[in-house]
């Protein structure tokens, strides 16, 4: 296992994991415990009893015992976070699994301090996939943000199977660009695809790269970059054309909307914050298209019925989800 910080917030963790992990696809993803795993609740010690949290932070029980337990006592991620598979590899040594992290809290920063040797309680992998076009032949890959981790998984599916693939990345800022830039390629600043991400062009792909405020690549959003492109096609090629998106909600949904208006044909793999990854807490809803069975219409006399991202998802048809806003 290896930890290795690729930017300024986004790191990449390879996990090893001793026996061999059930196969899994592209667009699926892992639920991992963010804190040591050994860190049970001993729940024993508030059975029969309140507590009173007085001024100074200690917490004692009704017989005046200090409790220790780990989750009132310290900061700690009790639940497990959703995490896409990055990349995978499959040895005699078992599997290991690859996925790209954000610090954004107590969890997160805990995986960022992992180091070789230490475990993680890991389930998966979850979830449904991307599925490769039987009559497509190019395929243009979309990642902002954490949204990129499947995108690299699905781009050595591509190569496998032989298909044409142009990666998109988007980040705010040159120091959130969770990839690696080609030392003698850089990204094209008009947005013109080049082999200038490591990640893509190890597999022969170019790749555009666009940040908000200009200091790397293409000046502006991922969907400039998408639009324009799509712009250059013909309706041809067009039609010979399918677009893997996921990233922030805003995002996909542009990119849904460009891929709508030149019909071109959208898989999308959504990100949305899950407690259990297997269907039962029932946190996870998206709505989607649904004319048999609906729950309720939107404003303009559209069926739909909640659908669970973590098993019926996270990938799900672009023109199906309706968006929130």
């Amino acid at each position: 296992m290896f930890n290795e910080s690729i930017c300024q917030e986004h790191y990449r963790l390879r996990l090893r994991v001793a026996e061999a992990v059930p196969p899994s696809q592209p667009g699926q993803f892992v639920q991992l415990g963010c804190r040591t795993p050994n860190s049970v609740i001993d729940s024993e010690q508030l059975l029969g009893g309140e507590l009173q949290w007085p001024r100074d932070g200690v917490c004692e029980d009704a017989s005046g015992n200090i409790v220790h337990q780990v989750e009132l006592v310290e900061p700690l991620a009790l639940l497990r976070r959703p995490f896409s598979i990055a990349g995978r590899g499959d040895d005699a040594r078992g599997t290991w699994l690859d996925v790209i992290h954000r610090v954004v809290g107590v969890g997160t920063r805990w995986l960022a301090e992992l180091r070789g040797g230490d475990a993680v309680d890991l389930i998966g992998p979850l979830g449904n996939w991307f599925t490769l076009p039987e009559d497509k032949t190019t395929t243009l890959l979309v990642g902002g943000g954490v949204g990129l981790p499947p995108m690299f998984y699905l781009a050595e599916a591509l190569a496998t199977a032989h298909y044409q693939a142009i990666g998109f990345v988007g980040a705010m800022s040159h120091d959130l660009l969770a990839v690696t830039i080609a030392d003698d390629q850089a990204p094209d600043p008009t947005g013109l695809p080049t082999m200038c991400v490591g990640e893509f062009a190890q597999l022969g792909f170019p790749a555009i790269v666009t940040t908000d405020d200009g200091t790397c690549g293409l000046h502006g959003r991922i969907t400039d970059a998408l639009a324009d492109q799509l712009d250059r096609m013909t309706p041809p090629v067009r039609h010979q054309t399918v677009v893997y998106t996921c990233g922030p909600e805003p995002m996909m949904q542009t990119v849904v909307a460009l891929c709508a208006e030149h019909d071109v044909s959208c898989q999308v793999c959504v990100e949305q914050a899950m407690a259990c990854g297997m269907g039962t807490c029932q946190s996870c809803v998206v709505r989607i298209e649904d004319h048999e069975y609906p729950h309720a219409m939107t404003s303009n006399g559209v069926p739909w019925r909640y659908r669970l991202a973590c098993t019926d998802g996270p990938v799900f048809d672009a023109p199906s989800i309706i968006w929130s806003s």
